[in-house]
């Protein structure tokens, strides 16, 4: 787990606001960065920034740190040029990449704290993942598997793009 910028923390802050009062009274969960993800190929976890649970967590043998069950991820890419993260395009192997295999997810998101930009890569089928993006302060993300729409404008609250320089 690596640390987060200031723009990374309000994001991270924003995104957590938004997604509660969607999540608060559903079958939905939300849980905050530090809870592990469980992935049983390669037998490891990764701790992505924001984590949506649709029902109870399911657990990886029953212990309280292995979630085997996130249908959405968010991940904050902070600047390519900052070293916090590798960005999606990157050599490395991403986390989206080796979260794949995960049954139950159905949306992984990757927003950027250096640019406003959010893309959402989704489920179309089993082994077929589709992307949107979206661009600019006007616009809106549209999360299909929780129905929540996240004003970019509220996602970008007080991130301030003049420190990046």
């Amino acid at each position: 787990m690596t640390e987060l910028s200031i723009n990374q923390g309000r994001i991270l802050r924003n995104l957590m606001r938004l997604l509660e009062v969607t999540c608060g009274h559903s079958l939905y969960e939300l849980f905050p960065r530090g809870v592990k993800v469980w992935l049983p190929e390669p037998g490891q976890g990764v701790f992505p920034d924001l984590i949506v649970v649709a029902g109870e967590p399911l657990l990886h043998q029953g212990q309280g740190n292995r979630l085997l069950n996130p249908c959405l991820l968010f991940e904050i890419v902070g600047a390519p040029s900052s070293g916090d993260r590798a960005t999606p395009c990157s050599d490395q192997p991403s986390l989206f990449s080796r979260c794949q295999g995960i049954p139950y997810l159905q949306a992984y998101v990757f927003v950027y704290a250096s640019e406003v930009r959010v893309e959402q890569f989704y489920r179309a089928e089993e082994h077929l993942w589709g992307m949107t993006r979206q661009t600019g302060l006007d616009t809106v993300v549209e999360l299909a598997i929780t129905n929540a729409r996240l004003p970019m404008m509220d996602i970008y609250d007080r991130v301030e793009f003049d420190w990046l320089n």
